[in-house]
């Protein structure tokens, strides 16, 4: 299936986008260390049931929105799926994995009226993080995210060469075998430098209040709170990035009527290791 190039206008930037299909809109957000093209599996599915597929790069992960990340706390980067909905003229479908799961679920939290249906993958809803990252042996598994936070330390395991990023896919979808055209997408979007910046200026955010939007501070009283949308949670049971078991107590951030599912055999990249269950799932989902 072949996507085509648009640029989505919005009041807060002009977002890159690949896009397919016709029909309702389903707004598919990456993560990290990923690239839209993950979703294509996925894509294929929904645009064969009459959807049309638009999955933006993150701010500052695209050449012409490199340094367009000035801020990049996650209240911003909701900020940002917020104004893409709103750019549709009505409510809109999404899917969210890794990062892109905590734009979605912020934005079922704090812009609900731009959100139609949502869906994560991978990570619980930004009012249950607090409980994963008490347990010592998640800690272990988010050691990237500590190692991002060293100044100096963390350019130089980056820049040096892609060895990290192989890893992390690896461990966290240990039974996906990456097609290589894809993984040399990966390395080259994450062999610029530029990118790699970007990268650490999202992980150090969650340290760094200096790093937070000002104008967009009061929103964090809400969209750290429970999801007022209802949502579809999916995680995987072999994820080695977040164990599946930080899935089951998550109701609590949760809007009622939400599902929480986890995958049996899938890793942190479900939609590459089982794209038709997935599929199956969302657009069940999708079409309640």
């Amino acid at each position: 299936m072949r996507f085509e190039e648009i640029v989505i206008t919005t009041d807060r930037l002009d977002f890159p986008a690949l896009a397919a299909g016709d029909g309702p809109v389903v707004v598919c957000w990456h993560g990290f260390p990923d690239h839209p093209m993950t979703f294509a599996p996925l894509a294929q599915h929904l645009v064969t049931e009459g959807r049309r597929v638009v999955m933006p790069f993150l701010r500052g992960f695209h050449p012409s929105t490199a340094d367009a990340l000035t801020f990049s706390d996650g209240i911003t980067l909701a900020a940002d799926a917020a104004a893409v909905a709103e750019s549709f003229g009505e409510p809109v479908d999404m899917i969210g994995h890794d990062i892109g799961a905590g734009m979605v679920g912020r934005v079922a939290a704090a812009w609900p009226d731009h959100l139609n249906r949502g869906v994560t993958l991978a990570v619980p809803p930004p009012a249950a993080l607090a409980k994963v990252f008490q347990d010592p042996a998640q800690l272990q598994r988010s050691f990237y995210m500590f190692l991002f936070a060293v100044d100096g330390i963390a350019e130089a395991v980056l820049n040096t060469d892609r060895k990290l990023i192989d890893y992390l896919w690896a461990t966290w979808s240990p039974r996906l075998k990456l097609d290589p055209a894809h993984r040399a997408r990966i390395h080259e979007l994450y062999g610029d430098e530029k990118y790699l910046d970007n990268v650490l200026k999202i992980y150090r955010a969650n340290f760094d209040p200096s790093r937070f939007d000002p104008a967009l501070v009061d929103r964090g009283g809400r969209t750290e709170a429970a999801a007022s949308k209802p949502l579809l949670v999916l995680g995987g049971g072999e994820d080695g990035c977040v164990d599946a078991r930080h899935f089951v107590d998550v109701h609590d951030g949760l809007a009622p009527g939400s599902k929480v599912e986890i995958l049996p055999r899938a890793g942190h990249f479900m939609h590459l290791d089982q794209p038709d269950t997935v599929a199956k799932l969302v657009l069940d989902w999708l079409s309640r």
